[in-house]
């Protein structure tokens, strides 16, 4: 089954495989010949009397006609066709391995893209108890392994059949004895490769999974380097990583021992198989069965029968490799895409929301995080969300983006039932700007343009107008053509933000979600986008989570949320005089807020 599933990973190249397969067939009964060119030479030189020479028959009486003039031109003739042999031979080994390479990389190709393209597909839920390290890992050192041994290893099991039977071929026709002897071990090596298989595709199975964990911690630090250094964390983080190198490097080395026993063990029997085929060689010759040129040659085939057997060892090492990958790459294949759960409307979006009695739980507890949700946002309007840490409100922004799939009550979107219109078209219509903002390491103008590829220079400078960015991008050297880093690291976190407001607004979203997406920018500069947001021509509604007071004040509606229920909906001005947590917040935030305007007053004055 193990095996079925690992070469169904390269489905739809049956035609290279058996151009592959010829070309390896071909080559293999040419090289099988090269040693009889050999052993006729020595029999015309006189040495051999005694056994015939297994080649073709055309060639044969090539040599043969060359013979009747003289020695010598039998020589040459001999001489030149065994040139044009391996001159043929190399040119098929030549376009051989381009075939092999042109399969394995096409192979790696398809599959790396599929299982990508299926990574993209999978859940909001899964991606959040993901590694990140464990998954660029199955997307490129996976898929290297599965692919080179479902093209490469595969036409290796082909050779080595074909070269064992070519070899048994040509050798039987010189001293059947010999041929008998040399595969006499095959049982033995049998078992002892059955064994050998099953101990090291568990050990391969543990380095499999140190690695990922190292290649984990790698893509953390390097992620986070910033926040190493900001807490002069260097040592421990790499104290960290050399725990886990250093439990990769036992793993490995665990498994290298017992390669290195097999790989030990099968020269011993291959050497000793060459002192008994020898041996059989001198008792023929003594004998007067056997001549000069019969050892010479038979001495070059038995190669084609040891050390085939010999690279057993490495076919079953990426055998236990493969499967290891092969498991690991169908993990994350088997996982169900969040679209087979998806609907099939594509209705117009204007803005319009309505949850009715919407409850949620995840799928690991029995407790609802939301509880009889119910509120309603009409098209234009701004909604702003507060509550405490773990109160609901992110978690009412992914079920609207259906990140994930409410239990009970309903949601509409301008009155389509939620679940019933498709996934991708409701994020299309959907813009979100999350606190920590994902920038991509392009250019200011890149970032932006990202989201509408369409939009001219005009239309992209409006937006960064519009998310008051405008004027930092005045004060970078190369203005909009700026490089802004991995992750957007040579910004600051309000410039990141607004990075990412202005990339929304170039979209022209009919819903703007803002999910604590202004907490990096200053005051004045928060009211500034919020008047923009306003003054749009095509007004959007907009939802908007916040600690702010200041900012939530400006809304058409405030929705209080209270450990997973509604406390109060409202606007500030009844909000702010009835008691509850926004009371209590206000009078906190209120005060600090006036007491900022009296010194900007007076700052103002005293000019």
């Amino acid at each position: 089954m193990r095996v079925l599933r690992l070469y169904s990973l390269a489905k739809g190249f049956l035609v290279l495989f058996i151009s592959a397969i010829a070309l390896t067939v071909l080559h293999q009964y040419t090289y099988s010949n090269v040693p009889l060119f050999t052993q006729y030479l020595i029999k015309v030189l006189g040495a051999g009397t005694v056994n015939e020479v297994n080649l073709p028959g055309f060639l044969i009486k090539f040599f043969e006609s060359g013979l009747a003039i003289g020695v010598m031109n039998a020589v040459f003739r001999i001489a030149g066709a065994l040139l044009v042999l391996q001159v043929f031979r190399f040119f098929m080994r030549f376009i051989e391995m381009v075939v092999k390479g042109n399969l394995r990389e096409k192979v790696a190709e398809k599959l790396r893209n599929r299982l990508y393209r299926h990574i993209q597909d999978l859940s909001y839920e899964f991606h959040n108890k993901s590694d990140s390290g464990d998954l660029i890992q199955r997307v490129t050192t996976d898929v290297e392994t599965t692919s080179s041994f479902v093209t490469d290893r595969t036409i290796d099991v082909v050779y080595l059949l074909v070269t064992l039977f070519f070899g048994a071929y040509q050798l039987i026709n010189i001293n059947p004895t010999m041929v008998w002897a040399t595969l006499s071990i095959l049982p033995l090596i049998g078992a002892a490769s059955v064994i050998y298989f099953r101990k090291v595709e568990k050990l391969f199975k543990k380095v499999e999974e140190d690695e990922s964990e190292m290649m984990t911690v790698i893509q953390e630090n390097l992620s986070g380097s910033r926040v190493v250094r900001a807490f002069a964390n260097e040592a421990f983080e790499v104290e960290k990583m050399e725990e886990k190198n250093v439990k990769h490097a036992t793993s490995s080395k665990k498994a290298n021992k017992v390669v290195a026993v097999y790989w030990g063990i099968m020269d011993f029997i291959s050497i000793n198989q060459y002192l008994v085929i020898i041996a059989i060689g001198v008792y023929y010759v003594r004998r007067g069965e056997m001549d000069a040129a019969a050892i010479i040659a038979s001495l070059a085939l038995v190669g084609m029968l040891i050390w085939p057997i010999r690279g057993l060892g490495r076919l079953i090492n990426d055998f236990g490799k493969a499967l290891v990958a092969s498991d690991r790459i169908h993990e994350i294949l088997d996982q169900k895409s969040e679209y087979l759960n998806d609907g099939n409307l594509t209705p117009d979006i204007y803005g319009n929301i309505e949850f009715k009695n919407v409850s949620f739980k995840f799928n690991d507890t029995n407790e609802h995080l939301l509880k009889n949700i119910s509120f309603s946002i009409k098209r234009g309007e701004t909604v702003a969300l507060i509550g405490r840490t773990g109160s609901g409100k992110s978690t009412i922004v992914n079920l609207l983006m259906r990140m994930y799939d409410y239990q009970e009550g309903d949601i509409f979107v301008d009155g389509n039932r939620l679940l019933d219109i498709q996934k991708q078209h409701l994020r299309k219509n959907l813009g979100v700007v999350l606190q920590e903002p994902f920038l991509f390491s392009k250019t200011v103008y890149d970032n932006i343009a990202i989201s509408n590829k369409r939009a001219d220079r005009n239309e992209i400078y409006r937006a960064a107008e519009t998310a008051a960015l405008a004027k930092d991008i005045k004060t970078f050297q190369q203005g909009y053509d700026t490089l802004v880093g991995e992750k957007g690291t040579t910004l600051s976190g309000g410039q990141k933000q607004r990075v990412a407001i202005a990339r929304i607004l170039i979209a022209d979203m009919p819903i703007l979600i803002f999910d604590d997406a202004l907490s990096a920018v200053d005051t004045q500069t928060d009211l500034m986008i919020r008047d923009a947001l306003k003054n749009k021509d095509n007004r959007q509604t907009t939802i908007i989570i916040t600690h702010r007071i200041t900012t939530a004040k400006e809304a058409d509606k405030i929705i209080i949320l209270n450990e997973g229920q509604i406390e109060a909906i409202g606007i500030h001005q009844e909000l702010s005089e009835k008691p509850g947590l926004y009371q209590k917040l206000w009078k906190i935030q209120g005060r600090l807020e006036r007491e900022f305007e009296e010194m900007m007053k007076a700052g103002g004055d005293n000019e």
